[in-house]
């Protein structure tokens, strides 16, 4: 408001750019028209890029919290194929910085200008594991189910500390550590009515046999390739289920071959 001319109308455009491969900068500009607030914005974008790193170029290089005034937002890193589950303005801005798979969960205030820079930040305070490991002075050990539980290290510090140099209160847990012991509130999932009636029970007894199935399906092509194969298969080939139709074409060339 003005007091001599009254209502004056001004835009404020925030403008997020990047180039896809691991460069981001976003500017707010503001003019009176729209199109020269645009301009002013995107030109102030491109000349305050910043190089985020990823982890194997498809997502954020692990978890962490970020807060800006009241927006606090979660960030977890995920595998390939995952996607985008985030905010559309966190979504905006993965795509024009490279990231591929990630989930975000937004606690408090959705501000966009909030949003932006608060993930902004949170990406540019992203360590690295040997950074990691030369904070803690400790050795970084990943464990994976794929893999079997079995412990790899990750990163390794120049100098390590002592089982007596580490106070009793430390976490030491990766999660805890990166996201400064912040733990997201999740709600828990709804189950339906039917859940809570006997006739649910007995439903789950009659099925019990054949409730792993997929499970079982799923590892055993893993594993053993696109046919459903096991270890047993070399000693008993009618374990194979390609078996039965192979004796089923052994069969009918053998009458094909008589009848000749």
């Amino acid at each position: 408001m003005d007091a001599n001319i009254g209502r004056r109308r001004r835009f404020s455009v925030v403008a997020f750019t990047g180039n896809k491969n691991g460069l981001g900068g976003f500017a707010l500009g503001k003019s009176p028209e729209g199109r020269s607030a645009l301009k002013r914005a995107k030109n102030r974008a491109g000349q305050k890029l910043l190089y985020i790193e990823r982890y194997k170029e498809h997502t954020v290089l692990h978890d962490f919290f970020t807060q800006y005034g009241k927006t606090r937002i979660f960030v977890h890193q995920k595998p390939e194929g995952f996607g985008l589950v985030c905010h559309r303005a966190i979504r905006v801005m993965c795509e024009l910085i490279g990231i591929k798979d990630v989930y975000a969960k937004i606690e408090g205030s959705t501000n966009l200008q909030h949003i932006v820079k608060a993930f902004m930040l949170g990406l540019i305070r992203q360590k690295t594991h040997q950074q990691i490991a030369d904070e803690k002075k400790l050795f970084l050990v990943e464990q994976r189910e794929e893999n079997g539980n079995v412990p790899v290290v990750v990163a390794s510090p120049s100098s390590c500390r002592s089982a007596g140099e580490i106070p009793i209160d430390e976490s030491l847990v990766f999660n805890h550590v990166v996201m400064g012991n912040r733990i997201p509130v999740r709600r828990k999932l709804y189950q339906p009515f039917y859940t809570k009636l006997p006739s649910w029970e007995r439903h789950l007894t009659k099925t019990l046999w054949r409730r792993n199935h997929p499970q079982v399906a799923t590892y055993l092509r893993v594993n053993f390739g696109k046919k459903f194969r096991s270890h047993l298969t070399e000693k008993y080939p009618e374990a194979d289920g390609s078996y039965g139709m192979q004796l089923k074409r052994k069969q009918m060339s053998e009458n094909a071959e008589s009848e000749q």
